[in-house]
This record gives structure tokens, C-alpha cells and sequence, in this order.
């Protein structure tokens, strides 16, 4: 049988890169839990003490936050310590009426900031970006660099969440918009 590993790039080591240049800079975010949250969001993000449901529009400044995805679906990421035990005691509240799922292992999460984030979001795809006009209903999952990805817009750039099968290829989408390894 043919190695067929030779065919592929090596995955980076998340927790040891970066991508600088062109005014850009990329890092991934190793410390974040998430979880996949359908059914009844409002209620669940009631009693884990997260705010609104945002949209890729909406600025993004917390480390605890909720990205709409469809009607009945969110993606919670949680930045703090104590994230597992305290969105899980929520789901498992009846009150909640959900299934609460976490995909930590799944994702890989990019912040791009930089004065140069702009024209990278803007090459990464059709959607307007420097638009902020409220859509309260806009799913945060778009088409990115040919790959679906799930967008937060942060105080000061974006944040992408791609599913870790993916995040390689999306490296390198990356790698080869003009920063320097």
C-alpha cells in the first residue's frame, strides 16, 4: 500500500505558530472551549450568564460569546477556566431545553487582526465585512478562503472558527495572502 502521508503538509503545532507580515497578524486562540448549542438558545444563554446572540456584524469583545448559525443553533465559546463545568450544568438544567454539545476538539480558532485584516477578510470572501448595519438574524457561518468557517467580528479584527479537518488547508490559504511564517 502507498504512504500517501507524503501528499499532505504536516499540521502545524497550534499552540507554536503565527503568521506575521504585511500588516497582518495571525495567532490561533488555544484556550477557548466550545460547544455546539441547538433548541432553545435564548433560555440556555439566559442561565449561563452570556449576553446577545451575535451575528458576524455585531462586535465581539467578550471571551464568553454566542454566534448564530441557524434559528435554533449557536456556537458558545468560552474563554474562561471554568467553562466545561458551568455551560454543562446549564445544559443539563431542564429549564434549558436544548442539547448542549462540546466540540472543542473540532475547531481550530484564528484571531486575525492588524491594519491589513481588512483586505485579507475582504479576499477571503464576497461578504461585505466593513458593512455594520444590524441584521439580527444573519447566520455568522459564511464561505472563507473556499473553506466554511464560522465569523466573530473582535474590537480590534476577526476571529474564524474552522473545523479542524480544515484549519491546515485554511493555514495555508493564509500563509500564501502575504504574511511571513
Amino acid at each position: 500500500m502507498h504512504d500517501r502521508a507524503q501528499f499532505w503538509s504536516a499540521v502545524p503545532e497550534w499552540s507554536e505558530v503565527s503568521l506575521r507580515g504585511s500588516g497582518i497578524v495571525v495567532v490561533p486562540v488555544n484556550d477557548a472551549t466550545a460547544f455546539l448549542v441547538s433548541g432553545d438558545a435564548g433560555a440556555f444563554l439566559a442561565g449561563a450568564r452570556i449576553g446577545d446572540i451575535l451575528g458576524p456584524r455585531q462586535v465581539c469583545s467578550s471571551d464568553r460569546y454566542a454566534l448564530r448559525l441557524a434559528p435554533d443553533r449557536v456556537l458558545v465559546v468560552d474563554g474562561t477556566s471554568t467553562a466545561p463545568a458551568s455551560v454543562m450544568a446549564v445544559a443539563h438544567d431542564s429549564v434549558s431545553n436544548c442539547a448542549v454539545t462540546e466540540i472543542s476538539d473540532g475547531l481550530v480558532i484564528f484571531d486575525i487582526t492588524g491594519g491589513s485584516a481588512a483586505e485579507l477578510m475582504a479576499q477571503g470572501s464576497e461578504y461585505r465585512f466593513e458593512d455594520t448595519a444590524p441584521r439580527p438574524l444573519e447566520s455568522a457561518s459564511m464561505s472563507f478562503g473556499g473553506f466554511r468557517v464560522i465569523v466573530s467580528r473582535r474590537t480590534n479584527g476577526w476571529r474564524l472558527h474552522v473545523e479542524r479537518p480544515w484549519a491546515a488547508a485554511l493555514w495555508r490559504w493564509l500563509e500564501a495572502r502575504g504574511t511571513d511564517s
